[in-house]
């Protein structure tokens, strides 16, 4: 399960599954969601390494799942858009597709 190809096709599957069937606010423009994922990440990422990586260990799935939840309360905390708005915006702009994403994560 190693192979990084077949990881990305799992978390492609598990994000299609979890498509919201809300729209994409109107404030949520490409260029801004593409800043959020990345900074949301970044900060998801550093409370995973300083608090988490005994999980990782015990439970190497909760890995996504708790990232994913992190990083959503920092959107909503920061910047006041609910988790379905985000993935709605998410899903809207295909921004799992978009290649300086993919790169920063």
């Amino acid at each position: 399960m190693q192979d990084p190809s077949v990881q990305m096709e799992l978390f492609n599957l598990g994000i299609k599954m979890e498509q919201p069937a809300t729209k994409a606010p109107d404030g949520l423009d490409k260029d801004k969601i593409v800043e959020l994922v990345m900074a949301s990440n970044d900060y998801a990422f550093d409370i995973f390494k300083k608090d988490f990586t005994d999980v990782m260990s015990k439970e190497p799935m909760l890995m996504p799942v708790l990232i994913s939840a992190l990083a959503h309360d920092w959107v909503y905390k920061n910047h006041n858009w609910t988790e379905d708005e985000f993935k709605a915006a998410l899903f809207a702009h295909k921004i799992y597709e978009d290649a300086k994403v993919a790169e920063h994560m």
